[in-house]
């Protein structure tokens, strides 16, 4: 099995520091073990916005992963909290 390459594009990345500086150690890993699964298999998401972008909910967490797939890399646009209102969420993904 070959593995796929994350890459974290620069509002994902300014995610997790603040994930890291705001809720702590423990959930930045479990944010990390998530993308080690979407690593291994990158279509775990569902598909949201128009089959555009999936998302991974991250376990025990109100948080989640959105990306996109494209060949063997996965795009990571952002990691939130998923008790925003779809509107906020929607306009977020709008810039990935």
């Amino acid at each position: 099995m070959s593995l796929s390459e994350i890459v974290l594009l620069q509002g994902a990345q300014s995610d997790l520091l603040s994930i890291y500086a705001v809720q702590g150690e423990r959930i930045y890993q479990r944010v990390d073990h998530s993308l080690g699964i979407l690593r291994m298999f990158p279509e775990a998401g569902p598909q949201q916005c128009d089959g555009r972008i999936r998302r991974l909910v991250v376990t025990k967490t109100n948080f989640g992963i959105f990306y996109t797939v494209v060949g063997r890399r996965v795009l990571v646009g952002a990691v939130m909290d998923l008790r925003q209102s779809e509107e906020t969420i929607g306009r977020r993904l709008q810039e990935m």
